[in-house]
């Protein structure tokens, strides 16, 4: 039996741990503490825009961080609701203390070997990864290992000038593996990401704030799964800064780290910190603060939106120039965070890294953003690792098959400059990639890389054939106008028809209708529908109104696949190419693309570097 070692038990970890146990290998996971399994440093949800579907997929795929959602879950709710298909997604407030409880239990009770110890160095021969050793000078040996170390290599927070070496929460922080890191030339950026207040719950006036329920219907991330929890949708608030919230932030900008000559580390675009809104957003008099419960179990309230390096004293008197917030008590500080990442652009598609066999980075130590992100990566780099020392081909997710391979496409080939978050428009196919969808897409794929069974394989398979029979049914199945229910349905969408009756597809084509609104009437016309769940009809409804423009996506997909097939050999020398630019030479024997797609995408190839690349590798029969 092959032996894999993963660093981190993050979220990031904990999903790899469950893959590789799952493919059949010894398992050991390493941790500072087994209390901080899968531990939610930050915000207290899974999912939302573009992440949600990553969750979806890893459903899909057989992933542990869906059902975990779903167990601990406060709220539910979907995400762009108002707007297209393509964009819609899941977002789930968990519970703080039940969601790494429950991921706990679940290694425990697995076939996982968990060990608390800090892993101070690797064993590295002829590069290629042999093992780890501890801080107690121990030895590990392993066939593969997997760092997901997320934002704890050589990490500090700062509120205000006061400066602490620890991770997020106060925890313990890992310097040595930078340091052989630096050492062995392994590339390394310093990026810095914050976390907002928590404020009492029971000293907040929830009557001045805005009321956020999530959705009164059960939605669930995880699909003909028994889920033992009830369904909960536990209220959330927003609240908002005032122009005197940003007066007191603006007065002191000089005491923010984020402003200070210390500072060394990129911070995320996306999710900036209140200091930065202030001073990049000067001209707007407010800024949304999204209010969750942490947990059941605890007294604190998640402030989203306000992450923050000011000092305490500084924290507590913005936070009371909030309506509603006059009178809180804050129990716990914002603070920013810096730590290593690795440059992503020196793994492969695999997560392996390049220049050492074996080795395989996962999460936010690869500069990404995101518990879903990060259990995303924890799955690639287990399969792969799984996969190579046990001589089987690698998985990999194209961008057309899943957000999980837009991810890890756009980090190795692009990289990043601050901490990489998935948004939906960095998906160019995006309408084939939805969250409705998720299971269909990646069954096949799942089944064949063995990360389901054969019992479920073969209801999807059994499923999906049936599915793709519907659409002549419904047209040869007709609606009547005689049917009191259609002929309600058409008054109330004010839609005059000049026939007794249509087929039932050309309803569903229409932008008014939704494919719900005529199950009943389908139902009895089609018995297959019956075998259908909620979200199997809402897919083929969405499938059948947007035909055209899949189609289209589908023909670019076409496109696309013929430069992935373009396969690149590693040992491809780029400076022995006639007419490729010198730039092109130097970034293409730097990032090794595998594929003339990846090449494509590099920053400086142009589209001529890419055609003298094509005709070379046709002239040489490559």
């Amino acid at each position: 039996m092959k032996h894999i070692i993963i660093i981190g038990a993050g979220h990031a970890g904990v999903e790899a741990a469950h893959f590789t146990n799952k493919l059949g290998n010894k398992t050991t996971l390493v941790t500072f503490k087994k209390s901080d399994i899968a531990h939610l440093p930050c915000n207290v949800s899974i999912g939302g825009s573009a992440k949600g579907i990553v969750v979806k997929e890893l459903f899909a795929l057989g992933g542990i961080m869906p059902l975990a959602a779903d167990e601990t879950q406060l709220q539910t709710k979907i995400l762009n609701k108002s707007k297209g298909s393509a964009v819609q997604a899941l977002r789930t407030q968990v519970d703080k203390v039940n969601y790494p409880k429950w991921m706990s239990n679940y290694i425990k009770e697995s076939n996982i070997n968990l060990i608390e110890a800090e892993v101070s160095s690797l064993i590295i021969k002829n590069k290629k990864v042999k093992g780890v050793i501890f801080s107690n000078g121990k030895q590990l040996i392993g066939d593969a290992v997997i760092i997901a170390t997320g934002t704890f290599l050589r990490a500090k927070t700062m509120k205000g000038k006061e400066i602490l070496e620890e991770g997020p929460d106060g925890k313990s922080v890992s310097k040595d593996i930078s340091k052989q890191f630096d050492e062995i030339d392994i590339q390394l950026l310093r990026l810095k990401t914050g976390t907002p207040p928590r404020v009492d719950k029971n000293t907040i006036d929830y009557s001045v704030l805005d009321l956020e329920l999530g959705s009164e219907e059960p939605i669930w991330f995880t699909e003909d799964q028994k889920i033992k929890k009830k369904y909960q949708n536990i209220p959330a608030w927003l609240a908002y800064t005032n122009k005197e919230t940003h007066k007191i932030i603006k007065n002191n900008f000089d005491k923010s780290y984020l402003f200070s000559d210390e500072i060394t580390g990129n911070g995320p675009r996306y999710c900036p910190s209140i200091e930065d809104k202030v001073r990049r957003f000067y001209k707007k008099d407010r800024h949304q603060i999204f209010l969750e419960l942490e947990s059941e179990k605890m007294n604190t309230i998640y402030l989203s939106g306000i992450s923050s390096s000011l000092p305490k004293e500084i924290q507590d008197k913005f936070i009371k120039t909030i309506k509603g917030f006059e009178n809180s008590k804050i129990l716990k500080y914002a603070y920013a965070i810096e730590y290593d990442a690795i440059n992503p652009t020196q793994l492969k598609q695999t997560l392996e890294l390049k220049k050492i066999s074996n080795l395989y980075f996962a999460g936010q130590v690869n500069g990404t953003s995101g518990y879903e992100e990060a259990a995303a990566q924890g799955m690639i780099a287990a399969v792969n690792a799984s996969n190579k020392i046990n001589n089987k081909k690698p998985f990999i997710l194209d961008r057309n098959e899943a957000y999980i391979g837009v991810m890890i496409d756009d980090i190795t080939t692009k990289g990043i400059s601050d901490p990489y978050r998935l948004l939906s428009s960095r998906a160019e196919y995006r309408l084939l990639l939805r969250t409705d969808n998720a299971v269909k897409r990646l069954y096949k794929k799942a089944y064949y890389n063995k990360l389901i069974s054969k019992e479920r394989f073969d209801i999807l398979n059994k499923k999906y054939k049936i599915f793709s029979t519907m659409k002549n049914k419904l047209w040869e199945a007709r609606l009547n106008i005689s049917d009191k229910r259609f002929s309600n349905l058409l008054k109330e969408k004010n839609i005059k028809l000049n026939v007794m009756s249509v087929p039932i597809l050309e309803m569903i084509k229409r932008p008014e209708i939704n494919i719900h609104e005529l199950i009943e009437i389908i139902k009895e016309q089609i018995k297959e529908f019956n075998f259908f769940s909620k979200n199997d009809i809402t897919t083929l409804g969405i499938e059948l109104k947007f035909e055209g423009y899949i189609k289209k996506q589908e023909r670019e997909v076409l496109d696309y696949l013929r430069y992935q097939k373009l396969v690149l050999s590693e040992e491809l020398d780029y400076t022995k190419i006639p007419n490729l630019a010198l730039e092109a030479q130097e970034k293409l024997n730097k990032f090794k693309p595998r594929t003339i797609h990846q090449a494509k995408n590099i920053q400086g190839i142009n589209p001529p570097d890419i055609m003298n690349l094509v005709a070379f590798l046709n002239k040489n029969n490559r």
